[in-house]
């Protein structure tokens, strides 16, 4: 459910001084804060990628002793998908003077680089653009980003995903993206993904969409089109509306691919390959562990994502008639039948 911004100007204005979780629906929850460091974390939406980036960034404090509700209060919220919202919850953990921000993803950097001082420092994860949101140049080295700030760069592998795209059908010519442009990582990794297209020689069909409940029709128009297969970059209208997608291709027997290890599980997603969201956040809370520690985040470079994880769904080949090749399956870190 997004919010309204009175809606969320209400739920913001009740008072919480405590460990928080704000949901999609405006749900709040919480327990006493105790004696400890207090760390805002934002992200975009409710849905696993960054529910699973957290998850890895909260145990990465834990195993240094940075325990939730006994050693460290944390304000976790979601924007609720708008983008308005988050820079009230930037206002928010400014307000209620926060020793450190976690901004999960893109857009909550872009908030943090707004609102949030460069005496308390920010740490990113799940982040493909951390340029596009202000926090520095690129590659991110020392003395190339803002010296409160500091995180690991989650840029989704675009180019991997079309080589197993075509990996599966070598003739492949045409693939169909649907993106939400307004947001800053999915622009950037669909003018990425165009690149490496073009160095394929794969024309990119777009659908552009300002939010998750246009996803199925754009998927429909594109399926129109005759398009050999779906791919996904880090846009969070669909992240949302995933599921659409893949059942399109499933309908029109058209291979879907996502970067997003949690689609795999969805009927119609043939494969996914990307980063492991839980590494990604813990590699950031490794980084927030040395910050809460003392190190300066100027003294520290971004560090890029490297590994990949592909999966594959052997009932969505059978499904839509599709042969995986022996070498993509040998790769696979995970098989589903």
């Amino acid at each position: 459910m997004a919010l309204q911004r009175r809606e969320f100007l209400t739920l913001m204005g009740g008072g919480v001084v405590s460990t928080v979780a704000l949901s999609a629906c405006g749900k709040f929850g919480g327990t006493a804060k105790v004696d400890g460091p207090t760390i805002g974390m934002l992200q975009m939406v409710d849905a696993p990628p960054p529910n699973e980036t957290r998850k890895g960034f909260e145990a990465a404090l834990a195993e240094a002793g940075y325990v939730s509700g006994k050693s460290v209060n944390y304000i976790q919220k979601d924007a609720a998908g708008e983008l308005p919202n988050t820079n009230l919850v930037m206002k928010q953990f400014v307000g209620e003077k926060a020793d450190m921000i976690l901004a999960v993803g893109t857009p909550p950097l872009q908030a943090a680089m707004r609102e949030v001082p460069e005496t308390t420092p920010v740490i990113f994860c799940y982040c493909s653009n951390p340029w596009g949101a202000g926090a520095g140049t690129p590659p991110g080295g020392v003395g190339q980003h803002r010296p409160n700030v500091v995180g690991t760069i989650g840029t989704n592998p675009v180019g991997q995903e079309l080589d197993l795209a075509r990996q599966v059908n070598p003739q492949l010519k045409t693939v169909g993206l649907i993106f939400n442009p307004g947001e800053p990582n999915a622009s950037y990794e669909a003018k990425i993904l165009k690149e490496e297209a073009a160095k394929r020689n794969i024309t990119v069909e777009e659908q552009s969409v300002a939010n998750s409940g246009e996803v199925l029709q754009a998927a429909q128009v594109l399926a129109a089109k005759k398009v050999e297969a779906f791919v996904k970059i880090g846009d969070y209208a669909t992240i949302q509306g995933f599921g659409s997608i893949a059942r399109v291709g499933l309908e029109n027997k058209i291979p879907v691919y996502s970067v997003d290890a949690s689609d795999i599980d969805l009927p119609g997603c043939l494969a996914t390959i990307g980063w492991s969201y839980y590494d990604d956040g813990y590699a950031a809370g490794q980084l927030a562990v040395r910050v809460l520690k003392g190190e300066s985040p100027a003294t520290m470079p971004f560090e890029p994502l490297t590994k990949t994880d592909l999966l594959v769904n052997l009932a969505t080949a059978k499904a839509i008639g599709v042969t995986i090749p022996e070498a993509v399956i040998k790769d696979a870190k995970e098989v589903r039948s």
